[in-house]
């Protein structure tokens, strides 16, 4: 390893010119071209008394460390095609120095602790990281320049030192092993094209904040292939700003969050997605996305989904073991979609969550819908508009009154699985309303009139409340799906109903079940009274005053 210094002034760096080598700051030119394990300074005996260019010339050029800094004249360091080669640290000066060269530039140390310290100066061409055990910490804030220049990562550790990394695109794709150390810093993207290209993982890790932010206003088309990434090393993107069309590429991707705020453009075909955590639509964007699956995989923390009024056309599912999902606003699925519950616990903050075909789930694993006050709106019909299968499966009201109100003027069932429903179960169609298994519910509702809700014979359905009525000339019917009986049960209080046609029900549980004086008794009945309940006396709290 020797040191090489520039002399002379203005010069041509190539593998064959001497005359601007010295062994010494100032000293005679003559001295041998560097080599990869010399390092060069440019410094206040480079120049011949004025402003200096060094150009790049024929093959790539090498050295260990690059150290330009004391320069008493401008130097601008030049060239196009031809490659710079780094093997040890980088450090420009903060004044007295430019970048017209173009060329790439490739840091390719096989040990850690490199440095890159560039004072606010561009690179102006490609950046590859390159080094099998390699390591590279930013110094302070790095950019590649124009925007349609790559930082690819190929072997070794970026550390970007909580800086902040600006380049048109971004590149590692190989099973080769390399990281990125975010600390608390970021990557921005401020290119055309494929700006973030990782569709293979293997071998790929990062850590720290883990954040992109793509800001490419003036482009047509973007495409951002991130991979599949695992929960822990998945990285939260933003895009914010700009009109183009954006390609979501790979077979199979993941993310942490990822924030449309500020895009106006068009999300296109997302293949299968998971998002491990938050998820915001802008209102100005637009959503053609449609065949895949969204997974929310998060396992720990509370994570928000934020719609803006965007309707989802692609299948939602919430399988994050130990994950907790809340809503900031109305989330609406499109008219063939479905929900699936496998894990975790999702919060509607008394919001709507609207999911045309319905909602499934059907594992052991342990899930959580909370209400607080928010409705599950299903429009579709069939036997699986809700299928509640499996175990573990629970509901919690929170504050207010939640409901699943399933709207369809066509048959509809509800498959509740056995379970509790700490909810309002709404009659919101025309359609009859099938419901199956010995489920227990806060109350039962209906909002259109005549309408039908039957129960499957042989079980019992469990109400802390029963608020069913018609009206006159639109009878509520309410009968088993087979012939033989079904039972109601509410453990106290009184049920108040009216308008109701009512067969094979048998209505118990320590309540008075009263249908009402306008219901109609189909036969097969039991426990029902077909009166209206009697006033409350004044035993019960109410007293009559005479004067």
């Amino acid at each position: 390893m020797a040191d090489r210094y520039w002399v002379g002034g203005t010069g041509t760096w190539s593998s064959t010119n001497t005359a601007n080598w010295s062994t010494s700051s100032g000293g005679a030119g003559g001295a041998s071209v560097p080599t990869a394990s010399d390092n060069v300074f440019f410094d206040a005996g480079s120049d011949a008394g004025g402003i200096f260019t060094v150009t790049m010339a024929n093959s790539p050029r090498l050295c260990n460390d690059f150290t330009a800094s004391g320069l008493d004249f401008t130097m601008t360091l030049a060239g196009t095609s031809i490659g710079l080669t780094v093997s040890g640290s980088l450090s420009f000066p903060a004044t007295n120095f430019t970048r017209t060269y173009t060329g790439t530039t490739t840091f390719n140390a096989t040990t850690t602790g490199k440095t890159i310290t560039t004072n606010g100066v561009a690179f102006g061409g490609p950046i590859t990281l390159d080094g099998v055990g390699g390591g590279w910490i930013l110094q302070d804030a790095f950019s590649t320049g124009a925007g349609t220049t790559t930082t690819t990562l190929t072997n070794g550790t970026l550390d970007l030192n909580n800086q902040t990394l600006t380049t048109g695109r971004f590149s590692s794709s190989n099973s080769n092993t390399r990281t990125i150390a975010f600390g608390t810093g970021n990557i921005a993207c401020i290119g055309t094209g494929g700006v973030w290209s990782t569709p293979n993982v293997t071998g790929f890790t990062t850590t720290g904040t883990q954040v992109v932010n793509v800001t490419s206003t003036g482009s047509t088309g973007i495409t951002f292939s991130p991979g599949g990434l695992s929960e822990a090393n998945s990285i939260s993107f933003n895009f914010t700003g700009g009109t183009y069309a954006l390609t979501w590429s790979g077979s199979s991707t993941a993310v942490r969050s990822i924030n449309f705020t500020g895009y106006s453009g068009t999300l296109g075909e997302v293949l299968i997605t998971t998002l491990y955590g938050n998820l915001t639509f802008s209102t100005g964007m637009s959503l053609t996305a449609s065949n895949f699956a969204w997974s929310f995989r998060a396992t720990s923390g509370i994570k928000e989904i934020t719609s803006n009024g965007k309707t989802m056309d692609f299948p939602v599912n919430f399988d994050g073991i130990g994950g907790s999902w809340k809503l900031k606003d109305a989330m609406t699925l499109g008219s063939t979609r479905r929900v699936g519950w496998q894990a975790g616990t999702t919060d509607l903050n008394g919001f709507t969550l609207t999911a045309g075909l319905g909602i499934a789930f059907n594992t052991s694993n342990n899930r959580n819908i909370t209400f607080n006050g928010g409705t599950l709106l299903l429009s579709s019909t069939g036997a699986t508009i809700w299928n509640g299968l499996g175990s573990n499966f629970t509901t919690t009201a929170g504050t207010g009154t939640g409901t699943i109100s399933m709207t369809s003027a066509s048959a509809k069932t509800f498959v509740g699985g056995g379970f509790t429903y700490n909810c309002t179960l709404n009659q919101g169609g025309a359609g009859t309303l099938t419901i199956t298994g010995s489920n227990t519910f806060d109350n039962i509702t209906n909002t259109v009139q005549p309408a039908s809700v039957l129960f499957t014979a042989g079980t019992t359905s469990t109400f802390s409340n029963f608020s069913l009525s018609g009206t006159a000339g639109n009878l509520i019917t309410i009968g088993s799906v087979t012939a033989a009986s079904h039972t109601l049960s509410k453990a106290s209080g009184t049920v108040s109903s009216d308008f109701l046609s009512i067969s094979r029900s048998t209505a118990t549980g320590g309540a008075g079940w009263y249908a009402g004086a306008n219901s109609t008794d189909g036969g097969n009945n039991s426990g029902w009274i077909f009166t209206a309940p009697p006033a409350p006396s004044a035993g019960n709290g109410n007293f009559l005053m005479f004067f």
